[in-house]
């Protein structure tokens, strides 16, 4: 294994062609090494505002921790995977705290996905984590990977063994805002030099086969190029959702 000696990020949001609204947010902090997507619900409701809200909770909350702090119970790996945790608890609590201020019921009220990636301390291990259907992918000597794991009712079914008739793709069992309490995914992740690592909103993989999206992140294109091509592809396939891609490539 080649440890990574730099990186690079780049990232791109498109309302696509059916919707009049982005309710996608992300955001790339390249000095705190922190991606972030979020796929906001609620329409009318604010979907927007609580995707903007999840990732400032979450940037905001993590920024507080670098450095990171020498006490131990903050240190090293576990350290990170908790205060990612207690960053999205805290991103839930405060659009749970904008729904109830506008006296919207739990589960009425507007809500998000989140996916992000975060490097700690350095390039050799990063903290991923989700909630919801938003993934994360890693293309690794030309094989795609779908890193996390749906929260939906879709790959419920899916792990059950397929009984029954198949659930609506868009329903999902974890979200931030919509719940008391959201426990998020969280893992760790060891970069290799060639790693890109795709995160991204259902817009694109609900539209765009993966070949496709293999074949567009193989072209090692710059990324910037690479996102634009992603975009495009999910508004060619119909684009009938908000789409976001970012993409970190490990060298």
């Amino acid at each position: 294994m080649v440890e990574p000696t730099s990186v690079q990020f780049a990232g791109l949001t498109d309302v696509g062609r059916v919707r009049s609204q982005n309710e996608d947010s992300f955001q790339i902090d390249s000095e705190l090494g922190l991606v972030l997507v979020a796929d906001g619900m609620g329409g009318h409701v604010g979907g927007d505002i609580a995707s903007r809200t999840a990732i400032e909770a979450v940037n905001d909350f993590i920024l507080e921790y670098e450095p990171m702090p020498d006490e131990a119970e903050l240190a090293g790996t576990e350290g990170s995977m908790e205060i990612v945790r207690t960053a999205v608890h805290r991103a839930n609590q405060r659009i749970a705290a904008l729904n109830h201020e506008r006296g919207l019921p739990e589960n009425r009220g507007m809500g998000t996905t989140i996916v992000g990636f975060w490097l700690p301390s350095d390039l050799s291990h990063a903290i991923v984590f989700h909630v919801g259907d938003s993934r994360l992918y890693r293309l690794r000597n030309g094989h795609l990977d779908q890193i996390t794991h749906d929260h939906s009712l879709y790959q419920a079914w899916v792990d059950g063994g397929h009984r029954g008739e198949p659930p609506n793709r868009n329903i999902i069992m974890r979200a931030l805002g919509v719940m008391e309490d959201v426990e998020a995914d969280v893992a760790v992740e060891e970069p290799r030099a060639g790693d890109l690592y795709l995160l991204c909103s259902d817009g694109l993989n609900g539209m765009v086969p993966d070949d496709t999206i293999i074949d567009i992140l193989i072209e090692q294109a710059p990324l910037d190029e690479a996102c634009r091509k992603l975009v495009e592809a999910a508004n060619a396939f119909g684009g009938r959702d908000n789409v976001t891609v970012a993409l970190i490539r490990f060298d």
